[in-house]
C-alpha cells in the first residue's frame, strides 16, 4: 500500500518553468496532475511507485530521456550495451561548466533517450538511472518518440542564460512524464482521453494506492482497479 497525494495544474509558461527545465510543449494542453508518494525515504518510495505506476499502464515502447556529466557517457554506453537496450545519443548546444584541481571546465551535456520494449528492460533503466532526477537533471519518459532540444536564452536567478530547451511534440495523441526536482513525484502530461479527467487519473493508479489528498483537500480514497 502506497500512499499519494494527487495535484491538479492548469498548463501555462510560468507553472512550466516552475517544473524544472523550463520544458515546452508544442501542442495544446490545458491540464497536468502531479502525483508524489508520502512518507520517509521518499526518493526510493517515489522511484518504486513511478515504476508500479508505469508497468501498470502495460504501455510499450517507452522513450526515457535523460541528461547525464560529461564524464558518465562511456559507463551508460556499456551498461545500454551489455543489457541490449537500444538508445541515441545526443549532445546538446548549452554549455555547462565546472571546476576542479585544474581550474574551470566547459563541456556541452550529453543526452541519451533510450527506447524500451518491456517491463525487464524499465526496471534495469529505471533502478539504474533514477538518481540523475533526485540531483535536478532533465528527466523524462514518454509513450511516444516525440521530444527534441533548442537552444534558448532564459532567466535563472536573475541572470540570461542559454539552455538547451526540452520541447514535447503534442500535436498526435500521447503522454509523457517528467520527475519533480529532488525526485520527489512526477508530473504526468497528456493529451490521451484516457488521462484527461482526475477521475480517469485515479483509475489509471496501480492497485492498492490509497489518495490521502487531493489539491488542498484531505481524503481517504483506496484505488481498488488496476488498468
Amino acid at each position: 500500500m502506497v500512499e499519494v497525494w494527487i495535484v491538479e495544474e492548469k498548463v501555462t509558461n510560468k507553472f512550466l518553468d516552475e517544473s524544472g527545465h523550463h520544458i515546452r510543449i508544442d501542442g495544446e494542453l490545458d491540464t497536468a496532475f502531479f502525483i508524489g508518494a508520502d512518507g520517509e525515504g521518499y526518493v526510493e518510495r517515489n522511484k518504486n511507485y513511478l515504476l508500479d505506476y508505469l508497468l501498470c499502464q502495460k504501455k510499450f515502447p517507452l522513450y526515457i530521456t535523460f541528461m547525464v556529466d560529461d564524464g558518465q557517457t562511456d559507463e551508460y554506453i556499456d551498461f545500454f550495451n551489455e543489457n541490449r537496450m537500444e538508445y541515441s545519443l545526443k549532445i546538446l548546444e548549452e554549455k555547462r561548466t565546472y571546476y576542479n584541481y585544474s581550474g574551470k571546465h566547459q563541456y556541452h551535456p550529453p543526452c541519451f533517450t533510450v527506447k524500451i520494449n518491456d517491463s525487464n528492460s524499465l526496471v534495469l533503466l529505471l533502478n539504474e538511472t533514477y538518481w540523475l532526477p533526485t540531483q535536478n537533471e532533465f528527466y523524462s519518459i514518454s509513450f511516444s518518440d516525440n521530444l527534441k532540444f533548442e537552444l534558448r536564452e532564459v532567466k535563472e536567478w536573475g541572470r540570461k542564460r542559454k539552455r538547451s530547451i526540452p520541447i514535447f511534440n503534442i500535436e498526435q495523441e500521447t503522454t509523457f512524464i517528467t520527475i519533480f526536482p529532488d525526485g520527489h513525484g512526477f508530473y504526468l502530461f497528456s493529451n490521451d482521453n484516457k488521462y484527461n479527467s482526475l477521475d480517469k487519473i485515479i483509475k489509471t493508479l496501480p492497485k492498492g494506492t490509497v489518495i490521502t489528498q487531493i489539491n488542498d483537500t484531505l481524503v481517504n480514497i483506496e484505488n481498488g482497479k488496476e488498468e
